[in-house]
């Protein structure tokens, strides 16, 4: 053999070296450990990161822990897939709602009659509105006709839920068969024992021209 090509042959690792065992990936154990933190999104997906790293570094045997970063990239995804349902839950179920504001109710009552509206208000049990339903959605046909659809007013100022008792105030722009009106309606977010809830609590069509109207006209009491 040449003395220029044994010049440049790597040297043979010595005893120690191939005994010796390969340290831990340190991105394996920090996929673990982020993957625990399940409710944080950016932990999850550097857990899937880390986790890809670590399996690739202890696939080539450079470094030991290929079962942490199995363990880690495992937890980021399932942290992953539990944020992702969690969070089409809150908006199927809170954050939509909120938005369509009094457009279910008002579509139910114009439809199916007052009871079915008066299902989708918070009133308490044993307490008769029938009549001021029927009542009120008479005066809504006969002024406006059906309607067609309800948009946030973002013009008013941003709504922001109450804290003292979880419910949502806000403005919105009704457009109906024969006109658009302004209204506003309160929804309740949870009841006063945690549940949740989200049924109105009252909604009130802003007419100057023919007289506002409200439902229910005042907040009905326990009897």
């Amino acid at each position: 053999m040449a003395p220029d090509t044994i010049g440049r042959m790597d040297p043979m690792p010595s005893d120690a070296e191939r005994l010796s065992p390969p340290r831990m990936s340190v991105c394996a154990v920090a996929s673990l450990v982020l993957g625990l933190v399940l409710c944080c999104p950016l932990t999850s997906v550097a857990a899937i990161v880390l986790g890809a790293v670590g399996l690739n570094a202890t696939k080539a045997r450079m470094a030991s822990g290929r079962g942490l970063a199995i363990a880690g990239l495992g937890l980021g995804l399932v942290g992953t897939a539990l944020q992702l349902a969690f969070g089409a839950w809150s908006y199927t179920t809170i954050y939509a709602p909120l938005m369509e504001g009094p457009a279910p109710a008002l579509r139910a009552g114009l439809d199916g009659g007052a009871s079915a509206m008066v299902s989708r208000f918070t009133i308490p049990e044993g307490t008769k509105v029938d009549a001021e339903a029927a009542a009120f959605l008479e005066a809504i046909k006969s002024r406006y006709g059906n309607l067609v659809s309800c948009a946030l007013d973002r013009s008013t100022q941003a709504p922001t839920p109450d804290s003292k008792r979880p419910e949502f105030e806000a403005d919105f722009e009704l457009r109906f068969e024969r006109a658009t009106i302004k209204a506003r309606s309160c929804t309740e977010i949870t009841t006063p024992q945690g549940g949740l809830s989200m049924k109105l609590r009252w909604i009130e069509l802003i007419d100057p021209a023919q007289g506002d109207l409200r439902f229910p006209p005042a907040e009905p009491k326990a009897p």
